[in-house]
């Protein structure tokens, strides 16, 4: 991802200090952990889709019917009205952990932002923080 043309680096005389490498190390750190939290919002996404789909199915179920309903690594039948409230709280869960996921991939874009000022600064074309 973070590279410095060695080519360009010798014509010019560029001096990568330890800070200007740390920073480069930093800037590829943010971006392995950037991609590792976009998935982990991608498969959020798909479960949320999941719990959505299998509310839709839920309002199918007649009231007297009862609902095999994981909890662990069992199912255990309960009412449609218990199979709302778990599906609702299964729901909140996921949105509250898609909205900090959502707040990692900010904060982490605003350090990598940040860092490519400082390096583009410094190294201007001789340096590369643009994804392949």
């Amino acid at each position: 991802m973070a590279s410095i043309s060695r080519d360009s680096v010798n014509d010019s005389e560029m001096h990568v200090s330890f800070e200007d490498q740390q920073k480069i190390n930093k800037f590829a750190c943010q971006n392995a952990r950037l991609d590792d939290v976009v998935e982990e919002l991608k498969a959020k996404e798909n479960e949320q889709e999941a719990l959505e789909d299998a509310e839709t199915d839920l309002l199918m179920c007649e009231e007297e019917e009862k609902i095999p309903s994981a909890l662990g690594d069992v199912f255990v039948f309960v009412s449609p009205e218990e199979a709302h409230q778990m599906l609702d709280a299964k729901k909140d869960a996921v949105s509250k952990d898609m909205e900090a996921l959502r707040q990692q991939r900010d904060t982490i874009r605003q350090v990598m932002s940040d860092l490519k000022v400082q390096l583009y600064a410094k190294f201007g074309s001789n340096i590369n923080l643009e994804p392949e």
